[in-house]
């Protein structure tokens, strides 16, 4: 079975279909940003109780990677995705099915569990398959097309949205989720051999996370990883206040926009890939952390200088090729610090990068609420913190992809 599944995981489809599983978790809070706004209306809900929905899935998606990567880890990779998937499908449709924001918030819940154990899987499968050049180039391009759901999942929500309201807006999803579905059950082999798997203990689940978490070269490049991501979605929660409350922009004009800026995201992601292997992981996080401040620091000057609504994009944009660059390589830094228990190290990143990044999500919106200059300099600080984070990671010979996979 694993020399069957090891030919079938060397072909471009393999990569193109796990990137596509990679697509779900991002689609889920992209493809409904526009509709915030009209959420809150139908619901007469404040803009902190709307922003719930997206903090509840994030939360959802930290919290249940730490039940589920050990669970992988134990039972494999094949059967936990379909799952996963088959919940993100269900918990989609109840979400368009929602009578008041409470039933919202319980569906998207379940929609980030969903989520949860679609990312541990894929995350996992790419260290089972490859590891160290290949690894890194595997998830640079995994980023890459991951980085579509940023550039046309609120393009396509905010066209949907407005011709058809925001519960049409999630039956999107669970079409989408249906694609990944059918498509992963004929693509995606089964890539954990019965040897290498990990027998589902309470005290052996807990001594692998405790392992995990005191390894240096585990624990500050996913601290890194986090800040970056506190700082995306700071910028994420944002956006739809600042766009369409301030500067006017209606719901697909917003996806446009901000949409056309997530190209950003893949440029990194696809810069990464290409130079990874010359510069060495470490200098490429570096680099983008940098990136991310820069653009962070030009948007805010453009804003109080009067300069609208396009001085702010080309300042996220700068910034968004920047989270390209550092999460490709930070991610690959990450999972290439274990060899064994990778369900479980994949678990525990995203534990650390979605939780943290779900306190960004109503801090952001609180600041968007008061206009576009706070919300910027919450984006500034943001990004100037995740920047020493990242240069605490790689501090010292930068890291390279020889190093990846570690000790």
């Amino acid at each position: 079975m694993f020399k069957q599944a090891s030919r079938r995981t060397q072909g471009t489809w393999f990569a193109v279909s796990l990137a596509l599983v990679t697509v779900l978790g991002p689609a889920g809070t992209d493809m409904y940003l526009a509709s915030l706004p009209d959420i809150a209306v139908e619901f007469s809900a404040t803009a902190a109780q709307t922003h719930m929905s997206l903090t509840m899935y994030l939360m959802a998606m930290g919290a249940g990677q730490l039940v589920f990567g050990p669970i992988t880890d134990a039972y494999g990779r094949r059967r936990p995705l379909l799952t996963g998937i088959v919940l993100f499908l269900l918990a989609s449709v109840a979400s368009s099915l929602s009578a008041d924001i409470e039933q919202l918030l319980a569906a998207r819940l379940a929609q980030g569990l969903g989520a949860a154990l679609v990312l541990v899987v894929a995350l996992s499968v790419v260290r089972d398959v490859a590891e160290g050049d290949r690894a890194a180039r595997l998830f640079a391009l995994l980023m890459t097309i991951e980085g579509l759901a940023p550039v046309l999942a609120p393009t396509v929500g905010g066209f949907v949205d407005v011709h058809f309201g925001w519960r049409a807006v999630l039956l999107v999803l669970a079409g989408l989720s249906l694609v990944v579905l059918i498509n992963s059950v004929f693509c995606l082999p089964e890539t954990l051999t019965m040897e290498r798997r990990i027998p589902l203990r309470p005290a052996t689940v807990v001594a692998a996370y405790r392992r995990i978490a005191a390894d240096r070269a585990f624990l500050l490049p996913a601290l890194a990883l986090s800040a970056v991501f506190f700082a995306l979605f700071a910028y994420i929660a944002g956006a739809p206040f600042v766009y369409q409350g301030i500067y006017g922009l209606d719901a697909g004009s917003f996806g446009t926009v901000f949409g056309l800026t997530g190209l950003a995201v893949i440029v990194g992601a696809a810069l990464s890939a290409r130079l990874v292997s010359r510069h060495g992981a470490g200098r490429l996080a570096l680099t983008g952390s940098l990136l991310l401040a820069l653009g962070g620091a030009v948007a805010l000057i453009a804003a109080a200088a009067g300069a609208g609504l396009a001085g702010v994009v080309a300042g996220m944009a700068i910034s968004l090729v920047g989270v390209g660059l550092a999460e490709a390589t930070l991610m690959a830094l990450v999972m290439g610090s274990q060899h064994t228990a990778l369900g479980a190290t994949a678990a525990l990143l995203g534990a650390f990068q979605l939780m943290i990044s779900s306190i960004a999500t109503p801090l952001a919106g609180a600041q968007a609420e008061a206009g576009p200059l706070p919300w910027l300099v919450f984006l500034l600080v943001s990004s100037l913190v995740s920047a020493g984070l990242v240069a605490l990671a790689t501090r010292g010979p930068a890291a390279t992809v020889t190093e990846l996979g570690g000790h």
